[in-house]
């Protein structure tokens, strides 16, 4: 997933909305409305308590007719998805690059604010297997003197990296993933690299600056697992 977050010149409405989906309905055909629903909670001594709810669109999502991509145009930026089977950068950016100019023209963000590279990878224990060291280079320690079967476990890291100016987030976590339509046992290593930088809209430097969270975040990706694992992966 790539997110690209703005800012705009004047609140998105439902007209901005509707062209963008109209625009682009040839290459992804399937169309919701994404909504926020904020709540609110009032008490009142003499009264009884209220919430109130309220809820505005905030942006379209679009699909594709295969089911392998999403795309989220939204008040507050662009977010281009690549549902499994998973394909290339090279494909994912270059999508990216034929949507950007259309969500620049129908939403006129002044500039880009934040740009984000996530990647969540699903990798099955092997049958018969509960050694997490055989897949993470820094897996959860079990004190000694305590039952070795391990029910569920999760980390999160957040460092900088100081190199790219990206803020790095790797989540490790065991549990249910499907494999061919079964769930089975798996470690979720979840990897985003986020930079929040101003960039206006058709400045080149954007597109360097994601070529640049993808090294990083692949960095983070083979550091992350052993060897025999990401070798799966290649």
């Amino acid at each position: 997933m790539i997110e690209i977050r703005a800012r705009l010149a004047k609140p998105a409405g439902e007209p901005e909305y509707r062209a963008f989906q109209d625009r682009l309905k040839g290459q992804y055909p399937k169309a919701q409305q994404i909504r926020f629903f904020p709540a609110e909670l009032k008490f009142d001594a003499d009264a009884p308590t209220r919430r109130d709810i309220t809820n505005g669109i905030v942006g379209v999502r679009l699909d594709d007719a295969e089911g392998k991509w999403v795309v989220q145009g939204k008040s507050d930026g662009l977010t281009i998805s690549r549902l499994t089977p998973y394909d290339s950068w090279d494909d994912l950016v270059g999508n990216l690059r034929a949507l950007w100019p259309v969500y620049v023209d129908i939403f006129k963000p002044e500039a880009a604010v934040r740009l984000g590279v996530r990647y969540i990878n699903a990798i099955p224990l092997p049958a018969g297997t509960s050694d997490l060291d055989t897949i993470l280079t820094a897996g959860p320690r079990i004190p000694q003197d305590i039952a070795p079967e391990l029910a569920e476990f999760m980390t999160r890291l957040v460092f900088s990296m100081p190199d790219t100016g990206a803020l790095m987030t790797v989540v490790q976590a065991l549990g249910a993933i499907a494999v061919g339509g079964v769930k089975r046992d798996g470690v979720i290593l979840d990897i985003d690299a986020a930079c929040e930088q101003s960039f206006e809209p058709d400045w080149s430097p954007l597109w360097a600056k994601l070529e640049q969270l993808r090294d990083a975040k692949n960095k983070a990706f083979f550091s992350s697992l052993t060897k025999p694992t990401w070798e799966q992966f290649l």
